[in-house]
């Protein structure tokens, strides 16, 4: 049997948390978490194997394993999935969006005969942007302001109550047969590439703009430096922040652990040098692996697809979120091209999760 913490871990990762992002979620403290996976602690309370498998969403089956791994008897799943207990910075237009994507024309006259929206939707974009935070804000709206059952899908597909407006989130590519099964189920996937399926509709998600990139990179550092606050003498230095960062979430909650012993004008002068320098190890193998939907050909010449390449060719870039356009020019972004320049360790990204699909 696998270790509670390792267990918990693999989990975590896969469906792209945070330690931090998991706490909210789970409404548990970052130390238990990090004492869980470290293995200082090994016999987590029933309650908090509960908090944890429905932070992570998971199925019946990963929750009996996780319970299992943490000596525990099974964890039902509750009523309704819980909310984010942090609020989401930024993405309000996108949430709104996409929440309205997926409750258009539905019902069951409306599913049955293929009127309304698009019952698939796909969220695309690189690794880091906010796929995951965004489902999860979007599957709290359905359930919380329209009565919708949320289901999660790690590995089996869970039962769906055809009496219910029923939307599935998962980051794996789903089973065709699921929609024409299920007249009122939605699916939402979230990858790094869209699934080609008939019927998909793509909804690109793309960095942060500049002012919501600054207030949650300051989110992020008053956890870590409470005094801190910004003024005339640093606001220059935190946009010059966000944009070496490309105002990618993920990027910037890493980055912000570095106030703790640099200041922002600092901080911003070692990202000058090298922008891969204050993320994770983590964060540089996921955007290798946003790289890895590209063939050897398209990552060798992807400056010169941005000068050179047609229209199709910015289109699969910008889907994926590989680069974006600053007012009629398109640029690559700063952190993918630092990936792409770093020399990988594994040709191959090793793994059982479906994080993409050729189009």
């Amino acid at each position: 049997m696998r270790e509670f913490g390792e267990l918990l871990r693999t989990h975590r990762i896969r469906v792209g948390l945070t330690q931090q992002q998991l706490a909210d979620f789970a409404m548990v403290s970052v130390r238990a978490i990090r004492d869980l996976e470290s293995g200082r602690t090994r016999t987590p309370r029933a309650e908090t194997v509960r908090l944890l498998a429905d932070g992570l969403r998971l199925d019946d089956s990963s929750r009996a394993e996780l319970a299992q791994a943490g000596g525990r008897p099974s964890v039902k799943a509750g009523v309704a999935p819980p909310a984010p207990s942090a609020s989401i910075v930024g993405r309000e237009a996108e949430t709104a969006a996409l929440v309205a994507l997926l409750v258009s024309g539905c019902g069951t006259e409306q599913a049955r005969f293929g009127l309304g929206g698009p019952r698939l939707v796909t969220v695309t974009g690189v690794s880091g942007v906010g796929k995951t935070r965004l489902a999860l804000e979007a599957a709290g709206e359905l359930h919380f302001r329209h009565g919708w059952s949320v289901l999660w899908q790690l590995t089996s597909v869970p039962s769906i109550d055809d009496d219910q407006d029923t939307v599935l989130v998962t980051d794996r590519r789903p089973d065709p047969c699921l929609l024409a099964a299920h007249p009122r189920l939605r699916v939402l996937v979230t990858a790094l590439a869209p699934t080609g399926l008939a019927g998909e509709h793509v909804f690109p998600l793309g960095p942060l703009p500049d002012d919501a990139a600054v207030r949650l990179l300051l989110t992020h550092v008053h956890r870590v430096r409470p005094g801190f606050r910004p003024e005339p003498a640093n606001h220059a230095a935190l946009i010059g922040l966000v944009h070496e960062l490309d105002g990618l979430p993920s990027a910037l909650e890493f980055a912000a652990g570095w106030f703790m012993v640099y200041s922002p004008q600092h901080l911003l002068e070692r990202l000058r040098s090298n922008p891969m320098d204050p993320t994770s190890a983590h964060l540089r193998d996921a955007l290798r692996r946003s790289l890895s939907t590209l063939d050897d050909e398209q990552r060798r010449k992807l400056a010169d697809v941005i000068e050179h390449g047609s229209r199709e060719d910015l289109r699969e870039l910008s889907v994926r979120g590989l680069v974006r356009d600053t007012g009629g020019r398109y640029e690559v972004l700063n952190l993918v091209r630092a990936a792409a320049l770093e020399p990988m360790s594994e040709p191959h990204f090793a793994g059982d999760v479906a994080l993409t699909w050729p189009c």
